[in-house]
């Protein structure tokens, strides 16, 4: 890629609309963009998304940017948004979302991105806008959403009891005490609420049992 189109491009992540613009001196832009994309110096993400190939990039590329773009409306959570949060030791690639639509999965050039589907009640709070540089945002749930959310939607493990409950944190996802100890339990039992069902009030029941026993040692 030549410097002036390079220098022409203001991110790493862009959309048709922004290529079209930085590329607009080019008297075809969507050929430029063909071009681009077939000597892979730009990658095409998903249809109308585009990331800069690794050689050519002058900054760190955001996934978590093209995740909030790729499917919609939605925004981090599940296992992903726990790793960010260091909540959970292992490092998640997968990007997981939550989203209004059917659940989706998407394997690109960048990374695999995958989607589930709740309802809008369960949606419409929890989340959070995290800055970048130049103005730049995406939209994580919070530490408490991520993991109502994580015990909500995923169905391979049954939950019946405390035991369960703390086994599936403790031992499965390995959340250590300390961080269970220090969520927002008013958070989480808002959270769990706006889903209704016995997997997310046994979570809310969990926490507090375990933040009595911490305050009785």
């Amino acid at each position: 890629m030549d410097v002036q189109t390079r220098r022409a491009i203001p991110f790493e992540e862009a959309d048709t609309a922004t290529l079209r613009q930085a590329l607009s001196h080019y008297a075809n832009p969507d050929n430029k963009i063909g071009d681009l994309v077939r000597r892979g110096e730009i990658l095409r993400v998903h249809k109308g998304l585009y990331a800069i190939a690794p050689e050519f990039r002058q900054a760190p590329l955001s996934l978590e940017i093209l995740a909030n773009r790729i499917y919609g409306p939605s925004y981090l959570s599940l296992e992903y948004a726990l790793s960010w949060y260091s909540m959970i030791p292992e490092r998640v690639t997968e990007l997981t979302s939550v989203c209004l639509g059917r659940s989706r999965s998407f394997s690109t050039a960048v990374g695999v991105f995958s989607y589930v589907g709740i309802k809008r009640e369960a949606y419409s709070e929890g989340f959070d806008r995290i800055d970048l540089p130049k103005g730049r945002t995406f939209l994580m749930a919070t530490r408490e959403k991520a993991l109502v959310d994580v015990i909500e939607v995923r169905r391979n493990v049954a939950l019946r009891s405390r035991r369960d409950m703390e086994k599936r944190l403790t031992e499965d996802l390995r959340i250590d005490e300390p961080e269970l100890l220090g969520l927002d339990l008013g958070r989480v039992g808002r959270f769990a609420a706006s889903y209704g069902t016995a997997k997310t009030s046994l979570l809310v029941d969990f926490l507090r049992s375990l933040q009595r026993r911490g305050q009785d040692e």
